[in-house]
């Protein structure tokens, strides 16, 4: 099998404050990968969060999906993903491009 493992504390790196908008802190952390109860590979991951989230869950799981692509990345696992050409020529062929409104802000965003 294989584990995803941390290497350490979350720790959270600056807070990005803006006018208006809600305060961000970037969390980040370090994890390694083992299969077959040897190392493979680390990376971090991280993510930004609201101070406002009453839940710690939802950016930590982002934290270790981040980290745990990155060191897929290593193995060239789904390597295709990481090829700009490669993504391209998918999202035209099945992917629909659509302009969206954010509702707390306003702003207009295209997302596939």
């Amino acid at each position: 099998g294989w584990a995803l493992v941390p290497c350490g504390e979350i720790k959270d790196l600056a807070i990005n404050e803006g006018g208006n908008e809600k305060e961000f802190v970037t969390l980040i952390r370090e994890y390694a990968l083992y299969c077959h109860e040897r190392f493979v590979s680390q990376a971090f991951g991280e993510t930004s969060s609201t101070l406002e989230n009453s839940t710690i869950r939802n950016p930590l799981k982002k934290i270790k999906a981040v980290a745990l692509a990155r060191c897929c990345k290593d193995l060239g696992v789904a390597s295709e993903l990481w090829n700009k050409r490669w993504t391209d020529s998918w999202k035209s062929k099945y992917a629909v491009r659509e302009w969206v409104e954010n509702t707390s802000n306003n702003r207009k965003n295209q997302l596939w």
